[in-house]
């Protein structure tokens, strides 16, 4: 099968697929979906013919579309306005016009290589090109455009939410990646299934055995990690924060370790910890994800505030190595994902969150037997294959339509 992937996708998670091209020449492309990589390496696997398109801010006012290719792989990137709202040169801002331009460009990207199949992830500028280019195509939603301009109260979230109202209706086949998001697709697109994303497997129930124990020796000295890109209302990281001081009281060698972007040393979550007189938390800022899957394996417990998800990539990427995994039990698909209700606690209130933590970390029985539920969720329900596969017979069956 031919098939385009239009999503984001950067070069720090598609360069293993371009092994012949000089990293630091390729464009930096759009960051945030690691898991279209995990797609692509099992669609290639299956012998699949397969075209990733992304955007990537235009350098230097250079809007021409770059191509690379290697074997049955190749990756097209078109060039975006750097600027959302304010003029780039004498180009709109991106959300004035509602990301016409780019889809424009996309769209012509999707017909370069005519496809059997389009698979545009997000409601956004990939989706309209897959509309606009009128092949078969295939629409995945990961949020809720009036989730997200519910804490994120500005001009350019609410062009989203226009641009996602409009998309949705003109779109013919639909998936999206929790039971907590099937009715707000469902209103706007009648064809629509719930796939989730899916995370490579890559340790057996053996090796998830000798993690854990390794863990249960060190439990009085543990180490806590958060991952999140933004410091936000949603991501709620403050909550962590307080909780993680109170922990500390009774577990002074407790370490807390948070990545991703607004993380780094000096960054916004830094500044609000010093605000609030919280010492000794290790902030990492943004790492590669194999280097995040490394550091993972040494960590006691995963925690993730977030008052509202889709779905939650962080958490299965977690589970998979048999870490547990606390979350929020009104969360929007968060209970669903960790599917434990042993994991979920209200993440508005630290102290909940301590008490929870601290459960956990005083039960070793508790500890292994949840850490090893972690793993065969994820390995059960979200390993890539079975998610790779259950997106192929969606294909064909979109494909036969037509």
């Amino acid at each position: 099968m031919n098939i385009a992937i239009i999503s984001p996708s950067d070069k720090s998670c598609i360069s293993k697929f371009l092994p012949k091209e000089n990293f630091d020449e390729l464009p930096i492309g759009y960051s945030g979906a690691i898991f279209i990589g995990t797609i692509i390496k099992e669609l290639l696997a299956q012998n699949h013919t397969v075209t990733a398109i992304t955007t990537s801010v235009a350098l230097n006012n250079d809007y021409s579309t770059k191509s690379f290719k290697n074997g049955n792989f190749t990756w097209i990137v078109v060039p975006s306005r750097p600027h959302s709202i304010r003029m780039n040169g004498k180009k709109l801002g991106r959300i004035v016009d509602f990301f016409a331009q780019e889809i424009r460009e996309l769209a012509k990207a999707i017909k370069s290589v005519n496809p059997d199949i389009v698979h545009a992830h997000w409601s956004y500028e990939f989706a309209g090109a897959a509309v606009k280019s009128g092949y078969p195509h295939l629409v995945t939603v990961h949020d809720n455009a009036f989730k997200i301009l519910k804490f994120l109260k500005n001009s350019y979230r609410f062009g989203r939410l226009l641009m996602s109202e409009v998309i949705l209706r003109k779109a013919n086949h639909t998936s999206t990646v929790s039971p907590y998001m099937l009715p707000y697709v469902k209103k706007r697109c009648e064809k629509v299934k719930v796939i989730p994303n899916p995370v490579p497997v890559k340790i057996d129930e053996q090796q998830v055995e000798m993690l854990i124990n390794e863990r249960l020796t060190s439990l009085s000295s543990p180490k806590i990690v958060m991952v999140n890109n933004g410091w936000n209302k949603i991501k709620n990281v403050k909550v962590a924060l307080i909780a993680y001081s109170q922990l500390r009281e009774k577990y002074p060698k407790a370490e807390l370790h948070i990545y991703g972007n607004g993380y780094e040393i000096g960054g916004l979550a830094e500044q609000e910890a010093n605000a609030l007189g919280i010492k000794n938390i290790n902030f990492h800022g943004t790492v590669s994800n194999e280097e995040l899957i490394e550091r993972l394996k040494t960590c006691h417990l995963f925690i993730h505030t977030a008052l509202e998800e889709s779905f939650g990539v962080v958490l299965i990427e977690a589970m998979s190595l048999g870490i547990p995994t606390i979350g929020g039990t009104n969360s929007g698909a968060v209970p669903w994902v960790i599917d434990n209700k042993y994991l979920l606690v209200n993440v508005s209130d630290a102290l909940q969150l301590k008490n929870k933590i601290e459960h956990l970390l005083n039960d070793e029985n508790l500890y292994a037997t949840l850490s090893m539920q972690c793993y065969k969720n994820v390995a059960s329900r979200f390993s890539s294959l079975k998610i790779t596969n259950d997106y192929l017979e969606y294909y064909n069956e979109i494909i036969n339509t037509y």
